[in-house]
């Protein structure tokens, strides 16, 4: 890395997100073991212990009713083994409208590697689209996915919802 103590260096890894065709290769820059935390209270929210739960999860559900989905990277901010990104997500609904909510996440690196993200997503946003439009999956539309999947969509309170002494 160019600069090892400024989060500007992991920019090249963050902007695969940029296109359809280089999301996937972000994602081999996650560890299989990534603990992922989505915060809030939709759909996607939950606690996914390792990279192909968190996909399934949440990237796989927007696919299916999207096509695709890519991120418009605004802002970032840490070091290079913290690095927050600020994002706009950029896709098109199977039904014709924008799925276009925001996105911060918190990254921890090891090495080159992300092993831990908890990321803050625009509810309203994630809820109406998985609300409004079907998965391609027909079996999903029938019942969920498994029991796993319904523990994991317990809602995870940011750090402002946090009971205080």
């Amino acid at each position: 890395m160019a600069d090892a103590d400024s989060c500007e260096a992991r920019r090249p890894l963050f902007e695969l997100l940029g296109e359809l065709a280089t999301v996937d290769s972000f994602f081999g820059h996650v560890s299989d073991d990534v603990q992922w935390t989505m915060v809030g209270r939709h759909p996607l929210a939950g606690k996914y212990r390792n990279k192909k739960d968190f996909l399934d999860g949440t990237l796989e559900q927007v696919r299916s009713r999207s096509g695709g989905l890519c991120f418009r990277l605004k802002q970032m901010y840490g070091t290079s083994s913290f690095v927050t990104v600020v994002m706009e997500g950029v896709a098109t609904a199977t039904d014709g409208r924008p799925y276009d909510p925001f996105y911060v996440w918190l990254c921890r690196f090891e090495g080159d590697t992300i092993v831990e993200v908890q990321a803050y997503v625009d509810t309203m946003v994630v809820t109406d689209l998985i609300d409004r439009v079907p998965s391609g999956d027909e079996t999903a539309k029938e019942a969920p996915a498994n029991a796993q999947a319904e523990a994991r969509r317990t809602a995870v309170p940011g750090p402002l919802q946090l009971e205080r002494p």
